[in-house]
């Protein structure tokens, strides 16, 4: 089985999004993905088949002022906008398409990391199809520039 590796990085990710958005436009379709921070933030639009998606959140709104800012720190303890990334774009601004990445047959995997152990943490969309964008922020958090993100069960 041919499998996709999707590394986190922001400056990755944005390359990694053109990547996608060819395999996209192609209707190359790999039947495992798995991603960490910004490569599993990627491949939730791509297992969405979501082609526009991963350019408009990461370059269109990249200069917003709640996508990455100082001032998100000082008054949220958080560089990036977690509230803004993980909840206001996907429900309002470039909704994320949850009922074609519930649908896809494709399997995804969330990596996170668990901070008592410091161990890596693999959450199947298979097993947690709803919980997507709550996996995508504990994903994505670094623990010196946000407050912890909490997932109930480790799988």
């Amino acid at each position: 089985m041919v499998s996709l590796l999707l590394e986190g990085g922001g400056s990755r990710g944005v390359y990694t999004s053109g990547v996608l958005r060819y395999f996209m436009e192609n209707n190359v379709q790999f039947p495992y993905v798995i991603g960490v921070s910004a490569g599993a933030c990627s491949g939730s639009s791509y297992i969405s088949n979501q082609i526009d998606r991963n350019h408009t959140v990461n370059v269109t709104y990249a200069s917003h002022p709640e996508y990455l800012s100082l001032r998100n720190y000082v008054k949220n303890r958080q560089l990036f906008g977690m509230d803004f990334l993980f909840d206001r774009l996907p429900n309002e601004l470039v909704p994320f398409n949850f009922g074609a990445y519930e649908d896809s047959s494709q399997e995804f995997v969330i990596v996170t990391t668990d901070v008592s152990t410091g161990e890596a943490v693999y959450y199947r969309k298979s097993h947690f199809p709803k919980d997507v964008l709550t996996l995508l922020r504990a994903s994505s958090s670094l623990h010196s520039l946000h407050p912890l993100s909490h997932f109930k069960i480790a799988y």
